[in-house]
């Protein structure tokens, strides 16, 4: 039997072909500097990103905002017209999720049940009452699960990372942790029920 020798990092690294480590290394720069930017922050700025996150909601223009309250400005969408993330100045880091049509979205989600629903909103129901509600349109995904009260809306492109921004508020992103595919956030429907349930009994909207 053959002597076990400890393999370093170092000849793992040397012996991964040779784009798959460029691109490894670049991720760890960008993970360097983003670490640099945090820790010259004060801690209360710090501290944002674990805090629950902050809700808003426009009637006016039915935009939906989730922010952890960071400078935004720089942005990109998810989904061309519907939903944009927007990243710190310095670092590609979220800081906040747009939702433009809000309403119109999420509201059959979280509205009350006798709430009009549109034909595209498929719910089914499993175990120990369970439900499930996606909604499935052109550029846009939307799934909502009611036990663990997750909320995913997603592009359609595959994931392959997430960053958290604030508590259970994460974006998902491509394989160059750049170009956002999608959101995922719980307590869902804790967090936008009131909102939506406001917004139904304010004012009546043919949903999409």
């Amino acid at each position: 039997m053959d002597e076990y020798r400890p393999v370093s990092f170092q000849e793992i690294l040397e012996s991964m072909p040779k784009d798959e480590r460029l691109n490894l290394e670049e991720r760890w720069k960008v993970l360097r500097v983003e670490e640099e930017f945090w820790n010259g922050l004060p801690e209360s700025e710090r501290n944002k990103r674990l805090e629950k996150p902050k809700v808003f909601y426009d009637p006016a223009t039915d935009t939906l905002w989730l922010k952890n309250g960071r400078p935004m400005p720089r942005s990109c969408e998810i989904a061309k017209g519907q939903v944009t993330v927007f990243f710190e100045a310095d670092i590609w880091y979220p800081s906040t999720v747009m939702v433009s049509g809000a309403y119109q979205l999420l509201g059959q989600f979280f509205c009350p049940d006798d709430a009009p629903v549109s034909d595209f909103l498929v719910v089914q129901y499993g175990e120990n009452g369970l439900v499930e509600k996606f909604l499935h349109l052109d550029n846009l995904e939307i799934n909502h699960e009611n036990i663990s009260d997750c909320l995913w809306i997603n592009n359609g492109e595959p994931g392959f990372g997430h960053r958290e921004f604030a508590e259970d508020l994460s974006v998902c992103f491509t394989e160059d942790y750049l170009t956002p595919t999608g959101i995922l956030l719980t307590p869902a429907a804790e967090l936008l029920t009131p909102v939506f349930s406001q917004a139904e009994a304010s004012k009546p909207t043919r949903l999409v």
